[in-house]
């Protein structure tokens, strides 16, 4: 009994970004990161209150 095997590539392409969606990407990345920011501040001041 012989059983074919079948070779196949799957191509996936990457999505292309306009320089608008780039640029709203970056802005949004840079503002998690000033918040996480904040947050560890915010923390460092009062560690005692953030403690469970």
């Amino acid at each position: 009994m012989y059983i074919p095997l079948l070779f196949f590539t799957i191509t996936i392409e990457r999505r292309k970004l306009t320089p608008e969606q780039k640029l709203a990407e970056y802005k949004k990345k840079r503002a998690y990161a000033e918040w996480e920011q904040e947050k560890n501040y915010r923390m460092s001041q009062y560690p005692e209150y953030w403690m469970r």
